[in-house]
């Protein structure tokens, strides 16, 4: 199996993107202004592709996606793609796939029930301070957690 590099991976995601009709972000949405992969005016979209047989899609990434769509109001769509034969696929939630229907054929989009930044989950933080005496806390907390004596 051949060892690619950075420069093929970004030249290929361009591609992709380009053929689903999407503008393919600069430096692969790592910056602080353009997210994901690619983009239009419909769709948000993040591509993972793969020389192997088989691909692992981790939860964090589908909700990373989910999360800055909700904030562009765009419909978030997950590509896939094997290389080794350029198959493409498109993982997207079913009440979704109207749309990316309508946008692949007409290339205009009905959005409707894009959802908002406030209906996605977020994970709760807890917040800790580094005061002396919530140091002690917790580690009273711990002991006692481990039956431990103080």
């Amino acid at each position: 199996m051949p060892v690619r590099g950075t420069k093929f991976y970004r030249q290929n995601e361009s591609e992709v993107m380009q053929k689903l009709g999407l503008i393919p972000t600069k430096n692969s949405g790592a910056g602080w202004v353009e997210k994901e992969d690619g983009y239009n005016e419909f769709i948000l979209s993040q591509l993972k592709s793969t020389d192997a047989e088989s691909i692992k899609i981790n939860k964090i990434d589908i909700e990373k996606l989910e999360y800055h769509s909700a904030v562009e109001h765009k419909i978030p769509v997950f590509v896939i793609q094997f290389i080794k034969n350029n198959d493409v696929f498109i993982l997207a939630r079913p009440g979704d796939l109207e749309e990316i229907a309508t946008y692949l054929d007409t290339g205009k989009c009905n959005i409707k029930d894009i959802p908002e930044l406030e209906d996605i989950k977020q994970k709760e933080v807890k917040i800790i301070s580094s005061k002396l005496t919530n140091k002690k806390k917790f580690w009273e907390e711990k002991q006692k957690e481990w039956g431990k004596r103080k």
